[in-house]
């Protein structure tokens, strides 16, 4: 196949091929290994939740463009139901969705096979996990490096066209980097504090001290017990956390552990929240963090939330889709979008608001508000309608003109 004068040779993957990419996630103890861990902070496992269902939430739309830039739902295209349903025999758009975002947060790329039929059109999207894809390059016929795809139980290498490819951050362009990376200091800090906090409530919330004993030395048998004695009162494994321990006159007890308060413990988990957040560019008011913030506050952090962090997601997913899945004489009248309306599902205020607008100025008629709020068709709902006391520029500007249509309207009446 000769494109923009190269010579390029596609290889289809063969069904035994397709079909072992959904076992790779039975493998994928280096994925668990690597992100379990920040994960089982609560602040990293909100975050990128957040991200992940406020993406895969959305309705995916293909839509057919006519001349003059007006969209209408493409339904009978092959991708309409492939991409709002299920796009893959073993996932759900909701699912598929969610699993991409959250490898491309949590490993800095997300992956996805697609199979084409022998037209060239997509039959599905299978989702790789990313340690099983490696990128390499390869010299074509003319001696130019060209990126593939290796992905792990494929005999051949995959053509960039023939792979969903969504980056995190990345430095190059070619190879994404997860927001763990970047975040590596802080999650640290954060599980040293969370494992410090663990330690402190399992030995009972008791501090480590030194216990003097003056004028006597103490053989090891005598050490032995009081070692005994002592971790039989306070040792919360025996039961006994807490406990009350009796000291002898010349017996003195000297804590040498700092207390929670005077390490700031909690002080510095919250900074942690905060922190962790900022990498993952979301409001602690997203991860339940309410301790500043108002009503004002949290209407503002969602919509700055949908602005700076979902939109750019939703971007780099639409723009990679669009490229890879239509074919080149589709390019230029389909179009594929999330449709964002969506979020207001939950917002009744809000969703009417919005199509109460639409209403006003004919941009939506009745049956179409009906239709997207689960109403059936009314007649005479096909028109659109505008508020009579709006009036155009030209007729505010010439009164006399508008009187004289006017006075005609009222004689052909008569």
């Amino acid at each position: 196949m000769n494109i923009f004068g190269l010579d390029i040779s596609f290889r289809k993957a063969s069904r035994k091929e397709i079909n072992s990419i959904p076992m790779m996630g039975t493998g994928t103890g280096m994925l668990l290994a690597s992100t379990s861990q920040p994960m089982l902070l609560s602040t990293v496992y909100r975050c990128v939740d957040v991200i992940s269902d406020s993406v895969a939430q959305l309705p995916l739309e293909t839509y057919i463009l006519d001349q003059e830039g007006f969209k209408k739902p493409a339904k009978d295209h092959p991708l309409y139901n492939l991409m709002n349903e299920e796009p893959s025999e073993y996932m759900t758009r909701f699912t598929f969705f969610k699993t991409i975002v959250a490898s491309v947060i949590l490993r800095g790329n997300g992956y996805a096979y697609i199979e084409r039929d022998s037209r060239g059109t997509v039959i599905q999207l299978i989702y790789i996990p990313s340690t099983s894809v490696t990128i390499v390059w390869i010299n074509d016929n003319n001696g130019i490096p060209r990126m593939r795809y290796q992905i792990t139980g494929f005999k051949e290498l995959v053509e960039p066209r023939d792979m969903i490819h969504i980056l995190n951050f990345s430095y190059d362009g070619i190879i994404g980097v997860s927001t763990l990376t970047h975040a590596r200091q802080t999650l640290g800090i954060s599980t040293d504090s969370e494992a410090h906090a663990s330690g402190f409530f399992r030995n009972g919330g008791n501090m480590a001290g030194v216990l003097t004993v003056e004028g006597v030395r103490m053989d090891k048998k005598q050490k032995d017990q009081n070692y005994s004695e002592w971790a039989a009162r306070t040792d919360p494994s025996t039961g006994a956390p807490n406990g009350i321990v009796i000291l002898e006159g010349n017996m003195k007890y000297a804590p040498i552990t700092i207390s929670p308060k005077d390490s700031q413990l909690l002080e510095s988990r919250q900074f942690n929240v905060v922190d962790i957040c900022r990498f993952f560019s979301v409001s602690p008011v997203k991860a339940f963090d309410l301790s500043k913030s108002s009503y004002s506050t949290v209407e503002a952090t969602q919509l700055a939330f949908l602005t700076d962090t979902v939109a750019p997601m939703i971007a780099k997913i639409e723009l990679e889709l669009q490229r890879k899945l239509f074919k080149p004489s589709e390019k230029k009248n389909l179009k594929i979008e999330f449709n964002t309306s969506a979020f207001l599902r939950a917002d009744k205020a809000s969703q009417s608001t919005y199509w109460k607008e639409l209403f006003n100025v004919g941009a939506a008629t009745p049956n179409e508000v009906r239709r997207e709020n689960n109403l059936p068709r009314i007649d005479g709902g096909d028109e659109a309608f505008v508020q009579v006391n709006v009036q155009t520029l030209a007729n505010a500007k010439n009164p006399t003109a508008k009187q004289g249509v006017s006075d005609k309207t009222k004689v052909n009446s008569k």
